[in-house]
């Protein structure tokens, strides 16, 4: 598995979306995010009015949440091309 990143000060949709951009993830990859991240993600897309479409999908990355409790709060982990 690759690293633990810091994508920004809060992980958040345009987070996300800014961080995709500047690093050039392919689609098919996944984020792996804490499940505090996680649910904070969910919430911020529910408050924001948009439907919540499971599993969670920016750009044509699958954003995944940590079952293991590996990834720290704040961090995600780029997984390349992986079936989850």
């Amino acid at each position: 598995m690759s690293e633990f990143v810091v994508i920004g000060k809060k992980i958040s949709v345009a987070a996300i979306r800014d961080y995709l951009f500047s690093k050039r993830i392919d689609k098919g990859d996944s984020l792996l995010l804490n499940p505090m991240d996680y649910e904070q993600l969910v919430e911020e897309i529910k408050h924001s009015g948009e439907p919540v479409s499971i599993p969670l999908n920016v750009l044509g990355v699958l954003i995944v949440r940590d079952k293991n409790d590996e990834v720290p709060h704040g961090k995600v982990q780029i997984v390349k091309n992986e079936k989850f």
